[in-house]
């Protein structure tokens, strides 16, 4: 006995999506839903002829505007008629005529959606990612999923035109300059993804350089002259109420790693025992999680573990040395939470996590007397060349243990009001 097909669901017939080759989804008693590569859903029912032949299947409508229930009583009703002979070929060929109007409507429609300022930017979002650092890539979408999009969302690739844009960037400049100018530089890249897909001739980029008023550029905020303000912060972050953040925070200012890198740390990279903190060059997904791509070791002074070993205590088995804080939906505590707690804690504008890099960077130099090279090697900025990169490896790794403690030191010593004499390299 010829087995059944199981009846569809108007659940399964509303997610059915398009294919490389068109597909159909039976019902039983000869109804079936087919599905065009375009995604044209068509209701067809196979008919028997008064002299019991089977004709090709006959197209009975189009969902959603023929519903499943329906689509059942016509089946019935077309296969009825087919049996009585009133079935005749030309209603088959004028059925099949509208459907292929139909049919090249929705593809129109469906080729203009894809060509649409939010479909092209999707598309880009994706390819980017691969090759994008996490942080960038959160960066971009931000701009694009919230100022782009619902403003230029809907516009279409293909005639989209610079005074269609500059709206949407001179509104953002007043509120938010720096983004502002990221959101032009996604926006003419987006472009030019819609030329290399074909939507836009070659010719057809758009003149977007100087479209914003001259914008004030600078370093992120550090403190790098004063060592009484440098304990201010200090002394803010040791007395921070979270206890997460006040960890992340000060594990940042002790290695002067990024705070990406920081807030992504986990149990895995640490070696207590050793007293190092071997950090993947990589992401599992390909991504950078160094800037240069490159695994990077840093040495961990006493202070740093002494931070560790009370995460570990309160955190012991969890993937991530800093866990998510309420509402952040991150698997890890979120880069931005330290940014944030700095300028709740007053110093918007002053010192940033990313600030303690260039604190080092000067104050390690004046202060301390540290050699440009171990500080640059520290740093984990990219060597010139091969050989410089493989000379730093060798030469400063126990020159940088020694550096890492004394700049904790130094820092342990700013907090309490100690100002440590200037130092000159030899």
């Amino acid at each position: 006995m010829p087995r059944l097909a199981a009846s569809l669901t108007e659940s399964q017939i509303s997610k059915a999506r398009p294919k490389d080759k068109p597909y159909t989804l039976a019902d039983g008693n000869g109804l079936s839903l087919a599905v065009s590569t375009a995604g044209l859903k068509a209701w067809t029912v196979r008919c028997r002829l008064p002299d019991g032949s089977r004709p090709a299947p006959a197209i009975i409508g189009h969902y959603p505007a023929m519903g499943l229930a329906q689509a059942r009583v016509r089946a019935v009703e077309a296969q009825r008629d087919a049996k009585q002979g009133r079935a005749t070929e030309g209603v088959r060929k004028a059925q099949q005529a509208a459907a292929r109007v139909v049919c090249a409507k929705q593809q129109v429609e469906a080729q203009t959606e894809q060509a649409t300022f939010r479909a092209v930017s999707a598309r880009w979002l994706a390819e980017k990612r691969t090759g994008w650092a996490p942080e960038t890539y959160r960066k971009a979408r931000l701009v694009v999923d919230k100022y782009l999009v619902p403003k230029l969302g809907d516009a279409d690739m293909r005639t989209l035109q610079t005074k269609d844009v500059r709206p949407v960037l001179i509104e953002m400049v007043a509120d938010t300059p720096q983004l502002a100018r990221k959101a032009r530089q996604y926006a003419g890249s987006i472009v030019e993804h819609a030329i290399n897909e074909g939507l836009r001739p070659d010719e057809s980029s758009l003149r977007l350089a100087r479209i914003l008023p001259a914008i004030r550029s600078g370093h992120m905020p550090a403190v790098t002259d004063d060592e009484g303000k440098l304990g201010e912060v200090m002394r803010a972050i040791a007395a921070h109420e979270n206890r997460v953040v006040r960890a992340a925070l000060t594990l940042a200012a002790l290695t002067v790693m990024r705070s990406g890198v920081v807030a992504s740390a986990r149990w895995s990279e640490i070696d207590l025992a050793a007293g190092e903190w071997k950090i993947p060059g990589k992401n599992p997904d390909g991504s950078n999680r160094m800037k240069t791509g490159q695994d990077f070791t840093t040495s961990l002074p006493s202070q740093a573990l002494e931070v560790l070993r009370e995460m570990y205590e309160r955190n012991a088995g969890g993937e991530y040395v800093f866990p998510p804080q309420a509402r952040q939906n991150s698997p890890h505590v979120s880069r931005d939470a330290l940014s944030k707690a700095l300028r709740d804690m007053g110093f918007q504008g002053v010192h940033t996590p990313h600030g303690n890099r260039a604190a080092l960077r000067t104050l390690g130099r004046e202060r301390l007397g540290i050699d440009v090279d171990v500080l640059e090697a520290q740093l984990a900025h990219a060597p010139k060349d091969e050989v410089q990169a493989a000379y730093a490896r060798v030469k400063f790794k126990e020159q940088r243990r020694v550096v890492m403690q004394a700049w904790a030191d130094y820092l342990d010593g700013v907090k309490v009001g100690n100002v440590v004499p200037f130092k000159r390299k030899a």
